[in-house]
């Protein structure tokens, strides 16, 4: 299945590697992300059903660290209370906007991105200043089912990927080694947590300058259950909050400023 990435995008200013975090193995990869306190700490995480849970605060801006673990780019799509970090719309892994990361690298996405030259930091609120419900309250759609789950999806030109693995070689070999099987877990659900509702919201605003590039991905995350999950309290819903659709929606260009 081929799909053209025509939304993905380089971030130009902000990029780290995080020391440890969350992880997912897919297909043979360990493929991982963090969420950091604006002190630049790394949350503590909890184990809740196999699942990465983290306490939050109120009113604390936060950023999230994902990695590439490929000797090739990748395109990530990372969402927030269901909604894309570029275009705060609900989508489904495969139609999301994405960031591009260069080979064995990590980008850091430090808030909601509301046009090529500037963000708004993520921030941890009460569900009532959050972005999805400031969504929800001007197109009438259930956008706060979705609190409390930070989701990460990632893609790759498999071609690309062979290539980097198998370069070219001066002598060939006698036999060539069995490949090896890939694996695939998918996730758990999560177990009951408190009643209160968190949510993301928008803090201050940042300089962040991005350039829109074209990419092709034929390999990848792109079923829903297969996605980075990490879920964050004071956060509880009827059903479990879900980082992105199976089905497609129409995007914007980016996230629309609930600020202004």
């Amino acid at each position: 299945m081929n799909y053209r990435g025509a939304f993905a995008f380089v971030s130009l200013t902000i990029f780290s590697l995080p020391l440890c975090a969350a992880t997912i193995d897919f297909n043979g990869y360990n493929f991982e992300a963090s969420v950091l306190q604006s002190s630049g700490k790394r949350y503590r995480e909890f184990a809740d059903n196999r699942q990465t849970l983290l306490k939050v605060r109120a009113n604390e801006e936060y950023s999230i660290v994902v990695r590439n673990p490929l000797p090739v780019r990748v395109a990530v799509a990372v969402s927030i209370d269901g909604l894309n970090s570029i275009d705060g719309k609900r989508t489904s892994p495969r139609s999301a906007k994405k960031w591009i990361i260069a080979p064995h690298s990590s980008i850091t996405v430090s808030g909601w991105q509301t046009s090529k030259q500037t963000l708004r930091k993520f921030l941890f609120t009460e569900q009532t200043a959050s972005l999805a419900q400031w969504q929800e309250n001007k197109e009438g759609k259930p956008y706060t089912r979705n609190l409390g789950v930070i989701g990460a999806a990632w893609f790759w030109n498999q071609n690309e990927l062979e290539d980097a693995l198998r370069p070219p070689q001066p002598f060939v070999e006698d036999s060539a080694p069995a490949e090896s099987g890939s694996r695939n877990k998918s996730s758990a659900a999560p177990s009951a947590r408190a009643e209160r509702s968190a949510g993301t919201g928008m803090g201050r605003k940042q300089q962040n300058r991005v350039t829109e590039v074209a990419f092709d991905a034929n390999a990848g995350m792109f079923s829903v259950k297969d996605v980075m999950k990490i879920y964050y309290e004071f956060a509880q819903n009827p059903a479990e909050p879900l980082p992105f659709v199976d089905d497609e929606e129409d995007q914007g260009r980016f996230t629309p400023d609930m600020r202004k």
